[in-house]
């Protein structure tokens, strides 16, 4: 979100939310319009150290991992991201070293077991992460001495290797710009990676816990990280919603990115539609499938092979980040049109998808296909044909098995010499 595109629209949306928030407490609704009439993007940092409902909003929807409405907080967090980013970079050429911070909090007794049990792991904290150069700042955060039940008191040491510093996500010192500057902040922004090295008890119902900054070092993936923060869209969010089976946010993003860029390519466009399509039809909603996999056709103009041997996947050929093709569409037209039991558009679609180019494996996954609607369809000598060839064309492949059991389990239901099938009925 950092390096998306905001306008006057996107910040309409977030003071709309603040306000449907904070309706009936007239004091937040007020400073909501006061922030909304002055707010300056150089200020992002100043008004998340304020003791504000933008702070406790803000960090309750990332507590929540709420996407619908993190993502119309994106115009501030990409003005947040952008100052720190630029903070850090004063920093770095001003002779930053590897530094060290404290965090205080209390947490309940089964997160202190969740932090026991990954010590010598790699965690992530949700969302932002707000730290202090000073210990005892930290220790008055984390309530040391104070009791309350249930709770422990939890100081974390911070150690920050300069060499992994502006790799993913900025850190800074926010000092100059904090409402509170005698708690020397320093702020990390949020998919910060850490090692737990160091974990121990001291006193009553205290921790100390060691985080150390972590990376893969790994030249190729820096570039692709850089690449995705550079290049990130809305239906990025929508594959990601997708993968998590958050069916309904994925739409969204999906249709936002369609209403709001009209210059997208049309390979981009078929990308959507065709996982639109996937959504709608693993949703039960087929009419939709079929209507969002003939856009995703609309936009294809070419029918290139995809070499996907690795994969065993024998459902809809989804192939994440990877172009789909019209033999992607059509075989999983043929399939929705399956689930109507439209025997007559199945078949068209099949023999569309037949005769375009593909990889073995494709190919072998629209026979298979086809192959079980020909069996629902009491049609077995065919379903056998399809099956057969399914088989013949994956032998070198790593899902042989598993489409050797398919044609194994169908010869079950053939006759045999005797004119009876091999099982019972």
């Amino acid at each position: 979100m950092g390096h998306m595109h905001y306008d006057e629209h996107h910040f309409n949306q977030m003071w709309n939310l603040f306000h449907r928030r904070y309706f009936v407490n007239a004091t937040a609704a007020q400073q909501i319009r006061n922030l909304a009439d002055d707010y300056k993007a150089d200020q992002a940092i100043n008004y998340y150290t304020q003791d504000s409902c933008l702070f406790r909003f803000l960090n309750e929807i990332l507590r929540l991992e709420n996407f619908e409405n993190l993502f119309k907080f994106g115009c501030y967090i990409s003005d947040l991201y952008n100052q720190l980013e630029n903070l850090e970079k004063q920093q770095i050429q001003n002779g930053r070293q590897n530094i060290t911070v404290f965090r205080g909090k209390k947490y309940p007794t089964q997160v202190i077991q969740q932090l026991k049990d990954s010590v010598g792991n790699l965690i992530t904290l949700n969302g932002l992460i707000s730290t202090t150069k000073m210990y005892n700042v930290a220790a008055r955060f984390a309530g040391i001495g104070e009791k309350r039940e249930g709770y422990n008191s939890v100081i974390f040491e911070f150690k920050i290797d300069s060499k992994c510093i502006n790799l993913y996500r900025p850190c800074a010192d926010i000092k100059t710009f904090s409402q509170f500057p005698d708690e020397k902040e320093v702020l990390f922004f949020m998919g910060f990676i850490w090692k737990i090295e160091f974990m121990d008890n001291y006193g009553t119902n205290n921790w100390y816990v060691v985080l150390e900054s972590y990376t893969d070092y790994n030249p190729e993936l820096t570039r692709s990280i850089l690449d995705a923060r550079l290049n990130y869209k809305y239906s990025d969010v929508g594959d990601i919603l997708q993968q998590l089976s958050d069916h309904t946010s994925a739409i969204d993003f999906y249709q936002r990115m369609l209403d709001e860029d009209e210059n997208i390519s049309g390979q981009h466009r078929c990308h959507i539609y065709f996982n639109m399509g996937v959504i709608a039809e693993d949703s039960g909603r087929n009419l939709d499938a079929i209507n969002y996999f003939k856009q995703a056709n609309s936009c294809v103009k070419s029918s290139e092979s995809v070499d996907i041997e690795e994969s065993t996947q024998l459902k809809p050929l989804l192939v994440p980040n990877i172009a789909a093709t019209k033999l992607h569409i059509y075989n999983n037209l043929t399939r929705v049109y399956m689930n109507i039991e439209d025997e007559r558009s199945a078949r068209k679609y099949f023999q569309d998808a037949v005769e375009q180019n593909g990889s073995q494996f494709e190919h072998a996954t629209v026979l298979r296909n086809f192959g079980f609607f020909e069996f629902k369809c009491r049609k077995l000598q065919d379903a056998k044909r399809y099956l057969e060839q399914a088989v013949d064309l994956v032998k070198d492949y790593v899902c042989y098995g598993d489409f050797k059991r398919s044609l194994d389990a169908l010869l079950t239901h053939l006759p045999t010499s005797t004119g009876t099938s091999t099982t019972s009925s």
